[in-house]
């Protein structure tokens, strides 16, 4: 009897255990969502200080000598970049998402491609990552494809601008 009262004691032990456990890790999610959004709230904040200054995305991209570009992320705010420079001479070429395969075509029919398929794209002089909160990842990930782009965050253009 008494090896019972200590296994099922154990068994509580562990599951409390399982249970604290779950909690932190659940937290941590959480945290990191918040952050993320934060992030991104930030970026859209110091955007909007810019256009209220005049200063346009444009002239960074001008500036810096990129022409053609592709867009990584098909999000909010990958569209939004893609309104503010569609109506310029600066050519998005195409889009990257990690869920080409479900996009197909991005805006106005701008091919939507993965990772592996950017070898077959035209070349572009940079690439804006957009998840700004995974630019170290993703940057790296193009690296492996020996992409002869620049690699560029949207958090350092509308920072630089």
């Amino acid at each position: 009897m008494k090896i019972w009262k200590t296994i099922l004691s154990l068994l509580g032990i562990t599951a409390v255990g399982g249970i604290i456990w779950t909690s932190k890790k659940s937290l941590d999610k959480a945290n990191d969502v918040k952050k993320r959004y934060k992030d991104y709230y930030d970026v859209m904040n110091q955007w909007l200080r810019n256009k209220n200054e005049n200063k346009k995305i444009i002239d960074y991209f001008v500036n810096n000598g990129y022409h053609t570009l592709a867009i990584y992320g098909m999000g909010e705010l990958g569209n939004r970049l893609y309104e503010e420079l569609k109506e310029t001479d600066i050519k998005i070429t195409y889009f990257i998402d990690k869920n080409a395969e479900e996009i197909y075509y991005g805006l106005d029919d701008i091919p939507v491609v993965g990772l592996e398929e950017i070898k077959n794209q035209d070349k572009v002089d940079a690439i804006i990552i957009i998840p700004i909160y995974d630019f170290d990842s993703i940057e790296e990930s193009l690296s492996e494809y020996d992409i002869d782009a620049e690699i560029i965050s949207l958090e350092d253009v509308i920072y630089e601008m």
